[in-house]
């Protein structure tokens, strides 16, 4: 059978407003129809037999975790390939794998390589299809299409999976990097998976990657595709969407098989029972590997059709089983040379294994020999201070959040990527002493000032991250003063570290 690329009617022809400002609305000529992927692998249709199951795997959120992490209860991507593998070798048993998003972003595995180790390790665990969420983004559009088309090359590995965003449309009212849905067999059943991102994640995104691109709404179209794929002989439709289970419209309920969610980073499993008296299971897999969605259907010979039985998380019990093929990817990955902006090693796992600094236990962030997240932020917020007050005359330094903990001991370029892992450049900002104010309410850290001592009519500098200024406080400074578009948070910090006399250099 020849693969099949099909392009559907389209579903509307005005796109609806969203929670940004009108001028990230398309032009309005007429929406190109949005594309659908049919046969990807030519895999044949098995005669049904009473008691075949149709297992799907579910990951969300994952963001770079390939690593096994004991202490944080990461298994890492290759024991999650065994365990998955483990299952495609049991009788009566076919195994569909699906992501609902977020898998690149968040480790220096990951990041370094733009997600590019991450999709060869998706290929060889034989994904079958990835939501798109909105850390895909982060990189930009231009490297999201290419992660999109790499992922469909047979480059690396004769399997391939397609992204899936049926409602992300660019400035031309056209589709860069996802399809609404894939559809094949495997095993006894067809098998349709839908994709879409949630609107309500747009401002999650860069305001400025996403400027003019739209993000329908998507209940109408997945309502009338899950309905096309019925029609045409599709068994399970699938819905993975990035978004929480609040979010899905009960029409979809009405008309899919399972839902998988994303982007709450939550173990969460639900479900609803539609107006048939089906029950649909509406599952998210926690975050980082830690947990794996499974809904398994069982094909009921005297009903002709494929019945829920069981859906849960689970997590990997040891003795784990390694998956070999993507350990060995991993190892190729990490014996390669590396460079990120200012930092460089003669190969990965140098870069994430040297340390760069310590802190010990007499340190006052130290709480139960951890360094919690919001005082991992604050000795950031020192040492972004401290890189700028002097040469450019800031007084002040904000930013939101640390990603993750630390430990008590070495410090390594790898800690401080997992906790600072976005490309978010470093800006400097004038605002009045009444917006100052406002800030130092927030979390805006300040050596020297305090609300009492600061002008509400004096202009002050202030250094911060482009997402905070784009999406957060857009309009909320006089100017911008000085933009370092390749200085990124988790450099200022190996910067700092690297150039520290000793231990505990903040306290």
């Amino acid at each position: 059978m020849k693969k099949k690329y099909l392009l559907l009617i389209p579903f509307l022809l005005f796109i609806t407003s969203c929670d940004k400002d009108d001028n990230t609305t398309p032009s309005l000529k007429e929406q190109t129809p949005a594309p659908v992927l049919v046969d990807l692998h030519e895999e044949n249709k098995e005669i049904a037999k009473d008691g075949d199951i149709v297992k799907i795997f579910h990951l969300n959120d994952t963001h770079g975790s390939i690593e096994h992490l004991p202490s944080v209860g990461e298994p890492g991507m290759s024991r999650i390939a065994g365990y998955i593998n483990s299952k495609r070798q049991e009788e009566k048993t076919n195994v569909v794998l699906v992501s609902s998003g977020d898998m690149f972003q968040g480790s220096l595995d990951s990041n370094i390589n733009k997600g590019r180790l991450m999709i060869d390790i998706m290929k060889e665990m034989k994904f079958d299809a990835m939501t798109i969420g909105n850390h895909e983004f982060d990189w930009g559009v231009d490297v999201l299409a290419e992660s999109a088309a790499y992922a469909m090359k047979e480059e690396g590995s004769s399997w391939r999976f397609p992204f899936l965003a049926g409602n992300i449309l660019n400035p031309e009212n056209d589709y860069d990097f996802g399809y609404l849905s894939t559809t094949f067999n495997r095993g006894p059943a067809r098998v349709g998976i839908i994709g879409a991102t949630d609107s309500s994640v747009y401002k999650s995104i860069d305001a400025n990657i996403v400027e003019g691109y739209k993000f329908d709404s998507q209940t109408k179209m997945v309502v009338e595709e899950a309905k096309r794929l019925r029609q045409n002989g599709t068994d399970l439709v699938i819905y993975s969407t990035h978004t929480g289970a609040s979010s899905i419209d009960k029409k979809i309920i009405e008309e899919v098989d399972v839902v998988f969610t994303g982007h709450r980073h939550i173990d969460s499993v639900e479900s609803q029972t539609n107006s048939k008296g089906k029950i649909i299971p509406i599952i998210e897999s926690g975050s980082n590997g830690t947990l794996i969605g499974e809904v398994n259907f069982v094909y009921n010979a005297s009903q002709n059709n494929f019945q829920v039985s069981t859906y849960q998380n689970i997590q990997l019990d040891k003795p784990y089983i390694i998956d070999e093929e993507v350990e060995a990817i991993y190892n190729t990955y990490l014996d390669a040379p590396v460079k990120d902006g200012i930092v460089e090693a003669d190969s990965l796992r140098q870069l994430k294994n040297d340390p760069i600094g310590e802190i010990t236990s007499d340190s006052e962030y130290v709480l139960n020999n951890k360094i919690n997240v919001n005082n991992v932020r604050k000795m950031f917020l020192q040492a972004q201070l401290d890189r700028f007050k002097d040469s450019d005359g800031v007084i002040a330094s904000f930013y939101n959040a640390s990603r993750s903990e630390w430990s008590v001991g070495p410090i390594t370029y790898s800690d401080i990527y997992k906790a600072f892992p976005f490309d978010n450049a470093t800006i400097i900002v004038e605002a009045d002493g009444q917006q100052l104010k406002k800030w130092s309410t927030a979390g805006v850290y300040l050596e020297g000032y305090t609300s009492a001592n600061i002008s509400s009519s004096e202009v002050y500098k202030v250094v911060t991250s482009t997402y905070i200024i784009n999406n957060y406080e857009p309009y909320n400074y006089k100017r911008v003063v000085k933009e370092e578009s390749e200085l990124f948070q988790r450099h200022i910090f190996y910067e700092a570290f690297k150039n520290a006399s000793g231990s505990n250099p903040w306290g």
